[in-house]
């Protein structure tokens, strides 16, 4: 009886998992196993702009599995940094950990992975902003962490970002933060920076912030985000390109 019960189980299982169609094959294929619980999965590639809501009418979206998954992220670098560089400081190892979970990292591993590809809803991804990107593979590190716990998200997180990624000489020269850069040579040179950032409706009606930067009331850059943090580092990344060369001659 227990061998046609857990029979039963078995496959009822693997049929709501055949019925995710391309999102479980893709899955299978990045993490190396299919995953017990279909449904985390399916809500990490769900964005807000899906509207998609539960039995009790809460929101059903990535953005809670992408808190989880920016913390477990946070913790593995930390770790990494600690044993990776015994002679360095706090405010050394502060630094390389910001720089191996920086959004920019992020963006560029999950294209690389081809998370986009399986986001809910299908289209108008362009005007979900570059950092989408960095939030999916976030919210899947969180799905990873509720589907097996903590050994199977540190395996992913080793073998996806601190192996390939975490180099400590290449990022000691990597830029993370635009607006601190930009802010520091204003401040250095005695030049006026000012950040104008507001939200912006759309035809979608999807919450966009746009930034504008003015160097001594001139405008130099616009850019814009999903939040007005990464507005205004959107923004900070194209003012930076203006002024690079005065920037590095300091």
């Amino acid at each position: 009886m227990f061998f046609f019960k857990n029979l039963f189980s078995f496959k009822k299982k693997r049929a709501d998992l055949a019925a995710q169609g391309p999102l479980f094959d893709f899955l299978k294929s990045i993490l190396g196993y299919y995953p017990e619980n279909i449904y985390v999965f399916t809500e990490a590639f769900t964005h807000r702009s899906a509207q998609k809501k539960d039995d009790k009418g809460n929101s059903i979206n990535f953005e809670r599995l992408e808190f989880l998954g920016d913390a477990l992220l946070g913790a593995s670098a930390a770790t990494h940094l600690y044993y990776k560089a015994p002679e360095q400081q706090e405010g050394y190892l502060t630094k390389m950990r910001s720089k191996i979970v920086s959004r920019k990292q992020l963006n560029s591993i999950s294209k690389q992975l081809g998370l986009l590809n399986y986001l809910e809803p299908k289209n108008n991804h362009a005007n979900l902003g570059e950092d989408v990107n960095g939030d999916l593979l976030e919210a899947l590190v969180g799905a990873i962490y509720v589907d097996k716990g903590a050994k199977a998200v540190e395996d992913f997180i080793k073998i996806k970002i601190i192996d390939p990624y975490a180099d400590l000489d290449r990022l000691e020269s990597t830029i993370t933060s635009h607006k601190s850069l930009i802010l520091e040579w204003s401040q250095k040179t005695r030049n006026t920076l000012r950040f104008n950032t507001f939200e912006e409706q759309n035809a979608e009606d999807l919450q966009v912030f746009v930034s504008v930067i003015r160097l001594n009331d001139k405008v130099i850059s616009k850019g814009r985000g999903t939040s007005k943090k990464k507005a205004e580092e959107s923004a900070s990344k194209r003012a930076y390109y203006t002024l690079q060369k005065k920037i590095e001659n300091i």
